[in-house]
């Protein structure tokens, strides 16, 4: 796919995501294009998140994070239930211990702040989605497919190309507010009437955002 076909993409989605007045209509989309069905998220993966943290689970959270952003050393020793252990003992030993104190840094941040650029910024913005559902689920995906929507009125192909292979925006957290406004300023009251709106315009933007992906193995996204 080169550059001018990734750009087509992203502007009949989102013209699509704008459009849509229900999540029915943004699952739709995802079977409107073959390369969006391809790319969409595994639910047998990934089945629905069913679960929400409450402020008292906030609060016990941060009692296990230090000032550092690190979960305490002697955690471990500490878990009550087999899925409680089980789960630390993958998340250990997947080296993913510090991505679970910027989930918890991230949800105890849920209300209005000033983000700023800094390590895990996906996985705060998880953490903000964990604690409110209104909150965007964001990953490199949905940025890439973003900013490149930001290019679909003056496009400058040099800028979309390097879009295009972004896989990490920690230090660009002014494009994860800009993202979240234009949820808001577009979506607001559609997700008021029906609760799970903004995470289905994410599903929709993660399918897109790996179809325009470059990688060694997709070509360099030069025009034909």
């Amino acid at each position: 796919m080169n550059n001018l076909e990734a750009l087509k993409l992203v502007e009949t989605t989102f013209t699509e995501i704008l459009n849509a007045d229900k999540v029915s209509d943004l699952k739709k989309i995802l079977t409107s294009d073959p390369l969006l069905e391809r790319w969409q998220m595994d639910r047998n993966k990934y089945p629905e998140l069913q679960l929400k943290l409450t402020d008292h689970d906030i609060s016990s959270l941060m009692t296990k994070v230090g000032n550092d952003l690190r979960l305490h050393a002697d955690l471990s020793a500490k878990l009550e239930t087999p899925l409680e252990k089980l789960l630390y003992a993958l998340v250990w030993k997947n080296g993913d211990l510090q991505k679970v104190a910027h989930i918890i840094k991230g949800a105890a941040d849920v209300r209005p702040t000033s983000l700023t650029n800094g390590p895990g910024q996906v996985f705060r913005q998880f953490g903000r989605h964990l604690a409110d559902r209104s909150e965007s689920i964001v990953d490199q995906h949905v940025l890439r497919a973003f900013e490149l929507y930001e290019q679909i009125n003056d496009p400058d192909f040099s800028k979309i190309k390097t879009i295009r292979k972004k896989i990490n925006w920690d230090k660009d957290v002014a494009c994860i507010e800009r993202y979240k406004r234009w949820l808001c300023e577009h979506f607001k009251e559609r997700q008021d009437a029906e609760p799970g709106f903004v995470v289905n315009i994410d599903m929709v933007l993660f399918a897109l955002g790996r179809a325009v992906k470059i990688t060694s193995q997709r070509g360099n996204g030069e025009a034909a």
